[in-house]
C-alpha cells in the first residue's frame, strides 16, 4: 500500500516530487506526462549510477493516482541554484562547479542501455517541425557527424538539476540521458540556461537574468578550456538544440533566436560563395 504524499519538495513541467515517508520522496508525473515516463527515467538512473555517476538511489516504482511513480532516496541538500538565489555573489563559483560536474560525467564510460544522443536530437527536431514550424526540420542538416568515442550525457543538466552538500554533487532528473557527443551536451545545457526575456527561465526561479549570465559564462569558459571546444562546432550544436528543446513545450522565443541566428549566417555565408 503507497503512503501519504508529503509536501511538494520540487516541481518541475513533467512532474511533481514530494516528500515521502521517512527519508523518501516520490515523483509524481503530470497529468500530460505520457505514462512510460517515470518508468524509462529510473531505468536510465540506475543504469548511470551503476556506471559511476552522483545519483540518488531508486528505491522502488509505485501506483499514485493509477499512475507510475517513482520512490527515491531523500536527499535533502539544497540544489545549486538555490545555492545561487541565496548567494548570487556566488554565481561564478558555482557555474564553474557546474562545469566540473559535468565534465565529471564524460569521465563516464556510458551504458549501452541508454539511448543514442543524436536519436533523441532527431526525434525531438521532427517533434518541433510537425508542431512548431515545419521549416525547423533544416536543423536536422547541421547535426554535426556522431562522436568517435560516446560518453555519457545527462542531457538537461542544469543549476536546479545538481543538489550539493557535504558528500559532493548529486545530479537528478534522468529522463533525458544518453551516449553521445560531449560537447552536444555542453550547448544542451546552454540552451536551458537562455533566459525568458527578462526573468531566468522556469526551471531556474528566484533570480535575475545578470546573475544567470554570470554563472553562464563562468560554466562555459571552464568547458571551452577544458574541452578545447571550438566555437563554430559549439554554435551548431547550440542551433541543433534550441530546436529540439522547442519539441519539450518550454518558450520559444530565445531557443528561435539562436536557431534563426545560426540559420541567416549559414545562408548568407552560403550566398556569399
Amino acid at each position: 500500500m503507497s503512503r501519504l504524499l508529503g509536501e511538494v519538495v520540487a516541481r518541475g513541467s513533467r512532474s511533481s516530487v514530494h516528500s515521502y515517508g521517512r527519508g523518501a520522496v516520490v515523483k509524481v508525473p503530470a497529468p500530460s506526462t505520457p505514462e512510460g515516463w517515470i518508468r524509462f527515467e529510473a531505468r536510465y538512473a540506475e543504469a548511470a549510477r551503476a556506471a559511476g555517476a552522483p545519483t540518488a538511489r531508486l528505491l522502488g516504482l509505485e501506483q499514485i493516482g493509477g499512475r507510475t511513480a517513482s520512490v527515491w532516496e531523500h536527499v535533502e541538500d539544497p540544489s545549486m541554484w538555490q545555492q545561487v538565489v541565496d548567494r548570487p555573489d556566488r554565481a561564478a563559483e558555482l557555474g564553474r562547479l557546474l562545469a566540473d560536474v559535468q565534465h565529471a560525467l564524460f569521465e563516464i564510460v556510458p551504458p549501452v542501455t541508454l539511448p543514442r544522443q543524436r536519436d533523441r536530437l532527431v526525434s525531438k527536431i521532427r517533434s518541433a517541425a510537425a508542431t512548431v514550424d515545419a521549416s525547423l526540420a533544416r536543423a536536422l542538416e547541421f547535426l554535426p557527424p556522431p562522436a568517435s568515442t560516446a560518453r555519457l550525457c545527462h542531457g538537461d543538466l542544469h543549476p536546479s538539476n545538481v543538489l550539493v552538500g557535504r558528500g559532493g554533487p548529486v545530479i537528478v532528473d534522468w529522463f533525458d540521458a544518453s551516449r553521445g557527443d560531449p560537447i552536444a551536451d555542453v550547448a544542451r545545457s546552454s540552451m536551458t540556461l537562455l533566459s525568458d526575456g527578462a526573468e531566468p527561465p522556469r526551471h531556474l526561479p528566484g533570480s535575475d537574468r545578470a546573475t544567470l549570465g554570470v554563472l553562464t559564462t563562468a560554466y562555459l569558459a571552464r568547458l571551452r578550456a577544458r574541452l578545447e571546444i571550438d566555437d563554430e562546432v559549439l554554435a551548431r550544436w547550440q542551433a541543433v538544440n534550441a530546436v529540439a528543446r522547442m519539441a519539450e513545450g518550454v518558450p520559444r522565443g530565445a531557443l528561435l533566436d539562436v536557431w534563426t541566428r545560426f540559420d541567416w549566417a549559414g545562408s548568407a555565408h552560403t550566398a556569399a560563395n
